[in-house]
């Protein structure tokens, strides 16, 4: 009796001159890098790919590819079925994962697949026609790491198992006449989107920039602040989950409809409206909808003294609240009708600091301390306009605009005074708290003004992510992951939020959510060079270094050769076995260094990276003296990882405070 053939094999549909023809699933696998490694490397390029070789035929047996050839560092697979191609590659990419958790980053192997189902031609042993040419090309779409496939096999898979796969469009592919449509495989470790369902989606409310329609342009300031003063009265609505300032505003004047925006935003209700301020009256005119079904849930004009202004906030987000059906308990009730300051002269003041300071530049933030100032002239018990000051000196410090012993000092005396007028304010002790850290290394401190915050406000996005860098410093990183993606979910598209989120991302392996992040801030601003830095970690961590070096060429271009960036450039050609360019970085260093301040942090990172223990060490022990940026996280950052077991690391840890 012959062997009872698995009926997904029968798929043999007839015969060509060149031999047979058959529908089947093909697979190309490649390896990231591999030339660039040969080059570099013979022997350790050769030595993985026996390895990536060994590892990856049983995994193709199992679930019945058979291995049509290899060429070079990639691997052609055919199957009969689409469900066990997909299936393979997964456990593949799960294999090639857990491999790689136990190497060194020069010893890590990174592959891209791609599959595609339609006829190919059997020929002694090979295969040919468009299915293969199309797998080989979708392959290259692939992120390293990763698994894309066509429409062809995520519809014979859909219903078939628990693969989830995300649409990443059309794409034109080499030699292939017409768009192919091309899905990214979700790999079991990755965080899969939440499901939107009607419980929680409408709770998710999007504030959208208030338009202005004064008779004066020079009041768009007044728009702005109230879009601001807005989210901050909604937000304290218990039950309710508001996106944040920095989100919202990147659709002012983007022209997208609420439905777009919604989508983008993952939020289940859009409140909007406009405002007209001439003279002494006021009118502001806003709408809340309902975007699962386009229905208008509630809507009001308000005609109004600007002496009113804060009875107008409070009315809303009441209103807000009643249409949402969510229950206003007394306490945040209380929040939101308490009044910031009995001088309508000292909020539009204060209002003109918060266009100014949404601006995030120098001119900006210097512009906003001086209307805050103003405001405190006419009303001196203003904490808002104290907590504004606080905020404007801090980021002037951490960005290197101001000395750390001037603006954190300064800002910490403003912080103070404003929870000393009003011991509620959320804003003011997540500022207090960033500075306690970042510049008095006092990290129990800092985590209970971050406590008080959240106490305050849950829903205050900055804090979210203040509160997950600090919980990622001192070591706790499964509660930062927690903490970074609710501020994820607050303020989606903050570049501060995802920047601390590649950090948190790659502090605990997980590369590819840390290339999202930095992904999403370069689609914000492709000239942020902290989202280059990231990835450029992300790159190293992979061992892609030549990748990584150019990111962080780019990032110098950018950055106009800042020191930390050019101390991770130095750090890459050290790693990739680069050192002459190493120690020319270092060279250029100590040139700059006699024209302008250059972070002994930069120092350490090429230290580190050849090798030099002892020295990396000793410009980190100088950085501490400085009080310089970027060393709160040594204890957790993977690009220290080859100092910890050293004594002096291990007493500067001691020094900060973070051993504990």
């Amino acid at each position: 009796m012959g062997t009872k053939q698995r009926p997904a094999h029968r798929i043999l549909h007839g015969k060509t001159k060149g031999g047979e023809r058959r529908l089947s699933a093909i697979m190309f696998t490649d390896v990231v890098g591999y030339t660039s490694l040969t080059q570099k490397n013979e022997a350790l390029a050769l030595k993985l790919l026996q390895d990536h070789e060994r590892l990856l035929r049983p995994i193709f047996r199992k679930h019945h590819g058979r291995e049509v050839k290899t060429i070079g560092d990639s691997f052609l697979v055919e199957f009969a079925s689409a469900l066990e191609a997909v299936e393979c590659a997964n456990e593949v990419q799960n294999s090639m994962r857990e491999l790689n958790s136990t190497l060194k980053p020069e010893g890590r192997i990174l592959l891209r697949i791609g599959i595609h189902v339609g006829d190919v031609v059997h020929s002694r042993g090979d295969v040919y026609g468009d299915a293969v040419n199309v797998a080989s090309r979708i392959e290259s779409l692939a992120e390293p790491g990763c698994i894309c496939i066509s429409q062809q096999v995520y519809d014979h898979v859909r219903d078939k198992s628990d693969v989830s796969a995300v649409y990443i469009g059309k794409q034109l592919l080499k030699n292939v006449d017409l768009p192919v449509d091309t899905y990214r495989v979700v790999l079991p470790w990755e965080e899969k989107p939440p499901p939107v369902t009607p419980a929680t989606s409408s709770h998710r409310v999007a504030i959208l920039p208030l338009v202005n329609i004064s008779p004066d342009p020079n009041d768009e300031y007044f728009s702005d602040g109230m879009t601001e003063e807005l989210i901050s009265a909604v937000s304290k609505v218990g039950d309710l989950r508001v996106i944040s300032r920095t989100s919202v505003m990147k659709y002012k004047g983007a022209g997208k409809t609420v439905g777009e925006i919604a989508r983008e935003l993952n939020v289940g209700a859009v409140l909007e409206g406009s405002v007209r301020k001439a003279g002494a009256r006021l009118r502001i005119t806003m709408q809340l909808i309902d975007v699962r079904n386009d229905e208008h849930l509630w809507s009001q004009s308000y005609d109004r003294n600007l002496d009113d202004v804060f009875e107008i906030q409070s009315d809303i987000a009441k209103r807000v609240a009643e249409a949402l059906e969510v229950h206003l308990l007394a306490k945040d009730r209380q929040r939101i009708e308490k009044k910031a300051t009995e001088s309508i002269e000292a909020y539009t003041l204060y209002l003109k600091g918060l266009h100014y300071r949404g601006e995030r530049t120098e001119e900006g933030l210097r512009k906003a301390i001086r209307y805050f100032e103003e405001a405190l002239l006419k009303d001196s018990r203003f904490a808002l306009a104290y907590q504004g000051m606080a905020d404007c000196y801090a980021q002037l410090a951490e960005d290197g605009l101001l000395p750390p012993n001037e603006g954190f000092p300064k800002a910490k005396v403003f912080a103070e005074k404003a929870l000393e007028l009003d011991a509620t304010m959320a804003a003011a002790h997540a500022t207090l708290g960033a500075i306690l850290e970042d510049y008095h290394w006092d990290f129990s401190s800092a985590e209970k003004e971050f406590e008080l915050a959240l106490a305050q406000n849950p829903n205050y996005g900055q804090v979210c992510h203040s509160y997950g860098a600090h919980l990622a410093c001192v070591g706790r990183l499964d509660e930062a992951v927690r903490e970074i993606r609710r501020a994820q979910e607050l303020n989606p598209l903050a570049l501060e939020v995802n920047d601390c989120a590649a950090v948190i991302f790659n502090c605990v392996n997980e590369y590819d959510k840390a290339l999202e992040s930095c992904k999403t801030m370069l689609r914000i601003d492709p000239n942020y060079f902290p989202a280059h830095q990231h990835l450029a970690e992300v790159y190293l961590h992979k061992a892609q270094f030549e990748d990584a070096i150019d990111v962080l060429k780019t990032a110098v271009e950018i950055s106009k050769g800042a020191s930390t960036v050019m101390g991770r450039l130095g750090y890459a050609y050290a790693v990739s076995g680069r050192s002459g360019e190493a120690r020319k970085i270092l060279a250029e260093l100590q040139e700059d260094s006699r024209q302008r301040y250059v972070s002994p942090v930069a120092f350490a990172l090429v230290h580190c990276g050849l090798g030099e223990k002892n020295e990396a060490i000793r410009w980190l022990e100088r950085a501490y003296e400085e009080k310089a940026g970027g060393i709160a996280s040594l204890k957790v950052r993977p690009i220290w990882s080859d100092l910890r077991s050293e004594p002096g690391f291990v007493k500067l840890l001691a020094q900060m405070g973070l051993t504990k």
